[in-house]
């Protein structure tokens, strides 16, 4: 199959001008509530007004149509220059305009989008000379924070369509195999099939110099005797193994039957884990009926751990190479940890360097925690993953806000405790689908005592004009309703395709089995109808009438079966 890049470019193109809108609304905001005591507060509130208004144009424009690059790019690039001239220290709301287009187009481009910020501050900082303010990193550092990002996201999300399509690719594989089983067994297996009438048959042909034992019982050992080249499910690994058990021995108190629990028999197995799984079982030798379970299924290729019988067997991870599970979880708060190096900044909130370099390593283990978690639990491990994100953002708030230096910036108070919510609450809102009642009122309890705790340790009062702050949170929150949307989205469009490939290769594999299996006992019964004729004269003749109507018994339950719809 080929890699369905239309459901990636819907997505991300989602994504990104949802990301357009909450971003720039949220600098708009910004800017004009820190131009609020230079400028009048009508001219103020039109001018707000104005621009979001423009930005809702540009938006629904761009959900329409595609607007060339180079304009867009002149286009934001005059905006920030324009609003960075009339606020002139700190510029960092009016730097962020340009950061949706760097994003996006770091989506398409990947770092050919560094072209966004170059632009945007050389432009910036010839227009701040002329207004007379002093030169700014701003116009550089956010847009080009958005090339990282959306580099980073579009490796994610590839990296994610790899995975997917790697999963489905060995599901379908495994389905397929388990049809063809299906199928052979439907003409091969169960009480007086057409295979154990011609295998009853052929001993009555045995002439002279001729063997006994029909071709079908050793073509029947052989298929109890095959070994999966590729992903298996558990429930047929154990039937393979199983049949070339109780086929290698006539002593029936040999025998053993695997019943597999509820949800185990799906379970995934690479190539290795199934020659693994059959290695184990050779050397266990196991009699009887025998429960089997999968204590904690774990993704492709990952460490199984089974239950089989009184016995616990496992499974070691697959040693070829491995595209990792992804999780938006993991990367919110490795965002979140590198942006709390900007606690540090003169301009954000003047916490020791030292401080702020440990909130990032420690916001950077908890990531990678969660990584961990999520590939050996899956989507099991998002309430774990939620809960230890709260917990780095309440870190990263209470410590913020306890060293802080910087006590105002463009004309309002910092509040550095605002940088928590920016990961903490999207990553609730990603995960919120996936928790109980009662979690989601313990995460939003906690959100609220963050807010409420460090509200109260900050060294200065609180002005209304500092509500504005409000909408950076409010921004990002709004952005992860749309990641969610994004991974749903995503995969909504692949799940039909993929699902329609491995229908149509259970069908084929049905189909392929039973059609093997006739195709063999044709063959074997012309060839007992030619042994009949040609040593006649040989054989007993009170077997010849038995023998032509068994064979034509034969022809006749083959030509039944070839009748059968789909065959």
């Amino acid at each position: 199959m080929s890699e369905p890049l239309s459901g990636t470019a819907r997505s991300t193109s989602f994504t990104a001008i949802r990301l357009f809108l909450n971003l720039r609304l949220a600098s708009r905001v910004t800017i004009c509530v820190t131009l609020w005591k230079t400028l009048t507060p009508p001219v103020a509130a039109l001018t707000l007004l104005a621009s979001c208004l423009y930005d809702v144009l540009v938006f629904l424009a761009l959900r329409r149509h595609r607007i060339p690059a180079p304009v867009r790019l002149a286009l934001d690039v005059a905006d920030v220059a324009v609003w960075s001239a009339l606020a002139g220290d700190p510029i960092d709301a009016p730097a962020l305009l340009a950061a949706p287009l760097a994003y996006e187009l770091a989506l398409e481009r990947g770092w050919a989008a560094l072209a966004v910020p170059l632009a945007s501050g050389a432009v910036t900082n010839v227009a701040l000379t002329v207004a007379g303010w002093p030169y700014s990193l701003a116009p550089f550092l956010w847009p080009a924070g958005g090339v990282a990002g959306g580099v980073f996201i579009g490796r994610y999300l590839r990296g994610r369509l790899r995975q997917r399509l790697r999963v489905a690719a060995a599901e379908r594989q495994a389905a397929r195999s388990q049809a063809e089983l299906a199928g052979r067994h439907s003409v091969a297996m169960g009480a007086d099939t057409v295979v154990d009438l011609l295998t009853r048959t052929w001993p009555l042909l045995a002439g002279p110099g001729r063997p006994v034992a029909s071709p079908l019982s050793a073509w029947r050992q052989r298929l109890a005797e095959e070994t999966a080249d590729h992903a298996e499910y558990l429930a047929v690994a154990l039937l393979r193994w199983e049949q070339r058990h109780n086929l290698a021995d006539p002593d029936l108190s040999r025998d053993v039957e695997f019943r597999p629990s509820a949800g185990s028999g799906s379970l995934l197995l690479s190539p290795a884990q199934t020659a693994a799984l059959h290695d184990t079982l050779a050397r266990l030798a196991p009699t009887g009926v025998l429960s089997v379970t999968a204590d904690q299924p774990r993704p492709l290729g990952r460490r199984q751990e089974l239950r089989i019988g009184s016995r616990r067997v496992v499974l070691p991870e697959d040693a070829r190479p491995n595209t990792p599970p992804f999780d938006a979880g993991p990367i919110a708060i490795a965002l979140g940890a590198i942006g709390s190096l900007s606690h540090s900044w003169r301009d954000m909130d003047g916490v020791p360097l030292p401080a702020g370099a440990a909130l990032t390593l420690t916001g950077l283990l908890v990531a990678l925690w969660a990584h961990r978690s999520i590939v050996v639990r899956g989507t099991a491990a998002h309430a774990r993953v939620l809960a230890a994100g709260l917990c780095f953002g309440a870190v990263d708030a209470l410590v913020s806000t306890s060293l802080m230096r910087t006590m105002a910036a463009g004309g309002l108070t910092r509040m550095p405790f605002l940088h928590s919510m920016l990961f903490a609450v999207p990553l609730t809102v990603v995960y919120w689908r996936d928790l109980g009642l009662g979690r989601r009122i313990a995460a939003v309890a906690w959100l609220a005592s963050i807010l409420a705790v460090c509200g109260w340790l900050l060294p200065v009062p609180l002005h209304w004009t500092d509500l504005a702050g409000l909408v950076w949170p409010l921004a990002f929150t709004i952005g992860a309703s749309g990641v969610r949307d994004l991974l749903d989205l995503d995969t909504t469009g692949v799940d039909h395709e993929l699902a329609a490939e491995q229908a149509a290769a259970v069908r084929e594999g049905y189909l392929s089995g039973r059609a093997d299996v006739l195709r063999l006992v044709e063959q074997v019964t012309e060839e007992a109808a030619h042994r009949l004729t040609t040593d006649r004269d040989s054989l007993d003749p009170r077997f010849l009438p038995e023998l032509e109507r068994r064979l034509d018994q034969v022809r006749e339950r083959v030509s039944a079966l070839r009748r059968q719809p789909g065959s």
